[in-house]
């Protein structure tokens, strides 16, 4: 038979595969990530991988219609007619979303909050850190004409709960508005609308370009240099939260950045009434988020220690979510984390642990000769919701004591006789001899 080609067995590109380490310590960020999405009242939907490719091409803009993934049949059936041409992999949750809000208006209480943790594709070029199918967990809360600021306050409140859990290190929320970054660039002298998005996308890459080609860039969308660099000076000037808000407030520009000035007020009044604190969040002017449809309260989240990993959880406020499939108008709000993508670059920095390969914390050594009571122990634990696994291999108790050591397990059970068992503690070397009867609640306790 012919070997099937080595090269064929690697994974494509951007599409990880991840080992039993890297897919419980998954699990484990998940579970953290969903248990405080569900705390503050956000319900799950589920929505499919596949959508029609409209509906995607609707709110895909710019670079990311370039890296939606179409779905296709690889051997039609002769003479089959389908649909698969006019469908395509989603590349957010955002998006399904908004089509779900409008298709189902009618049956939703508003306002509404979904939840939703599931992997999205993107055809973007891989790197370290960026993948072409990711899992990500959104939340998003979306009103029936108006939702008010203290749905973009609890944003920072769920964001805060869920990395105070995952206990990485410390981190800070840089809260920004973009009625406000847009109040500053009129200031600047950009009066034209498109002028003002293209300056929005050069501010949001000031960390990864630098302030000086920043201002160049802005110079270059119609800026005099001599503004630009004061506007670079005001944004990326270090405040506390109530200094920003107190310069903010003696700022007269127009209408709509004064607008935007109340509702970072009342965002950090909501984030502070909901006991976050004050080292955990801060306003940050420079925060712009690239996305066109964010019209004021934006995110970004940075661990303090390792901003190098970039933002950890960001997003924003829309005021019309679902314009291209309705005439209603939905306003809303939301978080994401690329959970995929944080976790594998929280593991190799160190941050997140995945020292165990296994989801049992008991392995039962068996042989042929006790086989029999080592299945009975394994029922006694499980029954008491007691993750064991038992080994059913030939290979003597040492080499069953190795195994479970290399997978990280925390006990070995190796049942002596049909009446007594012995217990192996690897974290302390200590061996204990119990009778069978005593065998469930001496494992409870040593496993606590």
């Amino acid at each position: 038979m012919t070997a099937f080609p080595k090269q064929l067995l690697t994974n494509p590109s951007g599409f990880p595969d991840l080992g039993p380490a890297e897919a419980i310590a998954l699990a484990r960020m998940i579970d953290v990530i969903r248990k405080h999405f569900e705390l503050s009242g956000y319900s799950p939907i589920e929505t499919p991988l596949v959508e029609r490719t409209e509906v995607l091409a609707a709110k895909a803009g710019g670079e990311i219609a370039a890296q939606i993934y179409g779905l296709r049949l690889l051997h039609p059936a002769k003479g089959a007619t389908s649909d698969e041409k006019d469908l395509a992999l989603r590349f957010d949750h955002t998006v399904p979303l908004a089509r779900f809000v409008a298709a189902h208006y009618a049956e939703l209480l508003f306002p509404f909050r979904r939840s939703v943790i599931g992997p999205v594709v993107r055809g973007e070029r891989p790197q370290e850190g960026r993948y072409r199918q990711f899992i990500q967990a959104d939340i998003d809360a979306i009103g029936d004409g108006s939702l008010t600021t203290l749905h973009d306050a609890e944003m920072v409140s769920v964001i805060a709960g869920i990395f105070n859990e995952l206990a990485i290190g410390a981190f800070t929320v840089r809260i920004g508005n973009r009625k406000v970054l847009q109040g500053l660039l009129r200031w600047a002298g950009l009066t034209n609308d498109a002028l003002v998005a293209d300056a929005l996308k050069i501010i949001d890459r000031m960390e990864k370009i630098g302030r000086d080609s920043v201002v160049a860039a802005l110079g270059e969308n119609g800026m005099a240099e001599t503004k630009a660099r004061e506007l670079v000076e005001v944004l990326l000037l270090q405040r506390s939260t109530s200094d920003a808000l107190a310069f903010l407030g003696a700022q007269k520009i127009d209408e709509l950045f004064e607008e935007g000035v109340r509702e970072l007020a009342e965002v950090v009044a909501g984030v502070r009434a909901l006991g976050v604190p004050e080292e955990r969040f801060t306003v940050d002017l420079s925060i712009a988020r690239g996305l066109d449809y964010y019209t004021g309260t934006v995110y970004e989240t940075r661990l303090d220690a390792h901003g190098d990993l970039g933002s950890i959880a960001s997003g924003g406020r829309y005021e019309d979510l679902a314009s291209a499939f309705t005439s209603r108008k939905l306003p809303g709000v939301g978080i994401s984390i690329g959970v995929t993508r944080l976790l594998l670059r929280l593991l190799k920095a160190g941050l997140f642990p995945a020292a165990t390969t296994t989801v049992a914390r008991v392995l039962i050594a068996s042989t042929a000769e006790n086989r029999t009571e080592a299945l009975r122990a394994a029922a006694a634990l499980r029954g008491a919701a007691i993750a064991c696994e038992v080994y059913l291999g030939s290979k003597p108790l040492g080499n069953q004591l190795q195994y479970a050591e290399k997978r990280g397990f925390m006990l070995t059970i190796s049942p002596k006789d049909v009446s007594s068992f012995t217990i192996h503690t690897f974290a302390t070397g200590q061996k204990i001899e119990i009778a069978a009867p005593d065998l469930l609640q001496t494992i409870q306790k040593l496993l606590g």
